[in-house]
């Protein structure tokens, strides 16, 4: 789909060849409007390009302290950036939805939270204006709050960064973005390899050698694993990635694996009210 005069549609100049030289935009041909070229741009971009995507998924499991420190020293071109990593997580858990951490369905929201109480009076209020049954409004309520629990995920990764620049109060060379940075670097390895890859691999285990994974497995045993892989994730994201010394590093991963339970329940209570007032 060449132009006849092989003028720039970006900037109107005349281009010899395939790209222009005045703002670089490629002539576009017919062959770019194929399905293929489509494809061959999408892995181009995943597994070619200077090998960005998988340098930053390999550092998001091994160092991860290694991303956030380039990230505070200014680079930017050598990695996917903390948001692209984090909405890529989001993207393969709303594909892959093995655990649903992050969902918490009506019975939980009304009756198993420090909040139930006045999430109950609301809900029960609500129903006797409208007229409508508890039955019905749980299914619109549970339907939207399943779509809504994995887009408002960035309010976990803003609570921390938070939390984290409380902790580095007195460190003015380190600023609120450095802590959403390695928050969003933080909760992009939570969600791939905790509540996607773990259980996939679980469950990959379990049919291939018909193994009862539940049976040896208990929610208590995960609880005291995941605990302790969010300690030791952190301890190298605030070692490495904001220079913080041991012991620093050490009390402040404490804090943020025990911040991890409030801050779990304040988006619970968040997604509750987003999806009331969605729903009503």
């Amino acid at each position: 789909m060449q132009s006849s005069n092989s003028t720039c549609v970006r900037c109107g100049q005349t281009i010899q060849g395939y790209y222009c030289g005045n703002c670089g935009e490629k002539r576009l041909e017919e062959k770019d409007k194929s399905l293929i070229h489509f494809f061959e741009e999408l892995v181009s971009s995943i597994f070619v390009a200077d090998g960005k995507f998988l340098q930053t998924i390999k550092l998001l499991v091994s160092n991860p302290g290694e991303l956030v420190r380039s990230y505070v020293m200014g680079i930017r071109k050598k990695y996917l950036s903390p948001l692209q990593v984090f909405f890529f997580a989001n993207l393969i858990y709303f594909i892959f939805p093995l655990i649903s951490t992050f969902n918490t369905n009506l019975e939980i929201q009304m009756y198993h939270l420090p909040y139930s109480a006045q999430v109950r009076e609301v809900v029960e209020d609500y129903l006797e204006g409208s007229g409508l049954s508890i039955d019905i409004f749980k299914v619109e309520f549970e339907k939207t709050s399943s779509s809504n629990a994995k887009l408002l995920l960035i309010v976990l990764d803003l609570l921390q960064g938070l939390f984290l620049k409380l902790l580095y109060l007195k460190n003015k060379k380190l600023f609120l973005i450095d802590f959403f940075a390695g928050s969003a670097y933080f909760y992009g390895f939570y969600i791939l390899i905790i509540l996607v890859l773990f259980p996939a691999s679980l469950n990959f285990i379990s049919s291939l050698f018909g193994v009862d994974m539940e049976s040896l497995i208990n929610e208590l045993n995960m609880t005291i694993l995941f605990l302790l892989i969010i300690f030791t994730y952190m301890f190298f994201i605030l070692r490495r990635g904001y220079q913080t010394n041991m012991i620093g590093s050490i009390w402040r991963s404490l804090l943020v694996g025990i911040y991890i339970v409030p801050s779990f329940i304040l988006y619970r209570y968040i997604l509750f009210w987003v999806t009331f007032w969605m729903v009503k």
